[in-house]
């Protein structure tokens, strides 16, 4: 857990120094790291990262806080919140740092770093029209919204990506008799044809495992964002299988690594022919979900799978990628987002846990668009609050409203600090009015607020604040109860 945090958080900022000095060459070299190729979005904006006092000498360091000391006495940019860590945690500390535009990591409610939270004007457009009508959310605010959700955080896909040609193997592995059923596991690869850029670093593949029912045709399939170096938690498949559906774990990272450094390879840099990003332009979580999209085209073409019904589920960044891939596709039916943070169903307005600006840092930075960056750091010049984020035409609350009105399950802990579980119901609750203009309930919940371990899935919006941490197999049997009517044949 430590390691996690490390991993998630880590900013390295202890310099007083502007961030952006060093020239970029117009065109990528061989070797490329995350930190050259964030920086060059910067440049590309116009963006100078701002000269910093030290973390010692900031006057907006948060008084509640002190140096890890037991951790690294000499490194200052490791600190903790004074009252240690929520309570049953995994671990015993909360890591607090600042990210380089100076704001600093927020786990408090007080209104000093909560900031502004407005929900945003789904159902008016941007001329301010008010949407009164499914014709009229479909024909004018869903387009925009769409527009301005791609443009501005979650990247556009490049025109270029679309006459990308996949080239399917399939691999039967064995089969499997279990308690719940008998299942066929299959190798799916799909290679992605390079003629675009013959040149490209790296092939892109779409691979994955396939579980279906033995014998079984025309079956609807779960789609996984999976951690493919841990074995699969049992709950998914006996859930799947027993329920007559499939399952399928995606090595996403074969497609497009979740690393910075390959924004110039890989699926990306296919496209891109090695060059850049343009600012709107899609990072990895809108390439993994391109990669999905290529999986329901085969899908459609097998007798074993139905590509009209089908889910997707991720956890953590992808969770992140699963609500990016359920809104840019209208084919998928059914949704679980777990634990999803910031740039998933996360406000990103609201500066608490994993906020913007924390994903400036080199190891975050590529899953959305660059233009997110234009939305970092405070609002005016010498000031701490309030941010430029709350001038963002969309948030959370958007994404979500795309996918209306299919079902969208979303999930956090109690005692993961770091997704903002009560953040995420804000989400739902200000994305349900457009499921109701189109028809069916949103989210159903009488609670003033979340009750912890209630499951609210009475409408097609749900809800669960779980007991436990950043974790996704708790709800995981729960969600797929909800979602058996998706699948009814």
């Amino acid at each position: 857990m430590k390691n996690l945090l490390f991993f998630l958080c880590f900013t390295g900022v202890v310099s007083v120094t502007a961030q952006t000095t060093t020239s970029i060459p117009a065109f990528p070299p061989d070797s490329v790291t995350a930190r050259m190729d964030r920086d060059q979005i910067l440049q590309q904006l116009g963006i100078t990262l701002p000269g910093l006092p030290s973390v010692w000498e900031d006057p907006n360091r948060p008084s509640h806080i002190k140096p890890m000391e037991k951790e690294d006495p000499q490194n200052p940019h490791r600190w903790t919140d004074d009252t240690g860590y929520l309570p049953d945690s995994p671990s015993d500390y909360l890591l607090i740092n600042r990210a380089e535009t100076g704001l600093w990591l927020n786990y408090r409610k007080d209104p000093l770093y909560t900031g502004i939270y407005t929900p945003l004007h789904l159902l008016r457009t941007n001329t301010g029209k008010d949407i009164t009508t499914a014709g009229e959310w479909k024909e004018k605010r869903y387009p925009e919204l769409m527009q301005q959700c791609k443009r501005e955080i979650w990247g556009e896909v490049p025109a270029a990506a679309s006459g990308l040609q996949v080239n399917w193997s399939r691999e039967y592995v064995n089969t499997t008799d279990t308690v719940y059923g008998r299942y066929e596991k299959y190798i799916l690869t799909g290679e992605v044809d390079t003629s675009l850029w013959p040149q490209v670093k790296n092939k892109p593949v779409i691979y994955g495992e396939l579980y279906l029912p033995e014998g079984k045709e025309d079956v609807s399939v779960i789609i996984q964002y999976a951690w493919f170096r841990f074995p699969a938690h049992p709950v998914y498949l006996e859930e799947c299988i027993s329920r007559g559906w499939g399952f399928f774990r995606m090595d996403c990272t074969a497609l497009q690594p979740d690393n910075g450094a390959y924004l110039t390879a890989y699926l990306i840099g296919l496209v891109n022919q090695g060059n850049w990003r343009k600012p709107s332009d899609w990072g990895t979580l809108a390439a993994w979900g391109w990669g999905v999209s290529r999986l329901l085209d085969y899908f459609d073409t097998w007798e074993r799978t139905d590509a009209t019904r089908t889910g997707i589920t991720g956890h953590s960044r992808y969770g992140k990628a699963s609500l990016v891939t359920m809104a840019y596709d209208p084919r998928i039916t059914v949704a679980y987002i777990s634990c999803s943070d910031a740039g998933g169903a996360a406000p990103i307005r609201r500066h608490l846990a994993q906020d913007l600006e924390s994903l400036l840092i080199p190891g975050e930075f590529h899953w959305l668009a660059g233009n997110f960056m234009k939305w970092c750091g405070p609002l005016r010049e010498g000031e701490y609050m309030p941010r430029k984020c709350e001038e963002l035409p969309v948030d959370a609350s958007a994404l979500l409203a795309l996918c209306a009105p299919r079902k969208v399950f979303i999930t956090g802990g109690t005692e993961d600090s770091w997704c903002d579980a009560y953040g995420m119901y804000l989400t739902c609750r200000d994305a349900s009015p457009v499921y109701e203009i189109l028809g069916v309930k949103g989210l159903v919940m009488e609670d003033e607020v979340p009750v912890p371990e209630t499951h609210y899935m009475e409408g097609n919006v749900a809800y669960c604040n779980h007991i436990g941490g950043h974790v996704d197999f708790l709800d995981w049997p729960a969600f797929a109860a909800w979602a058996e009517d998706v699948f009814k044949k």
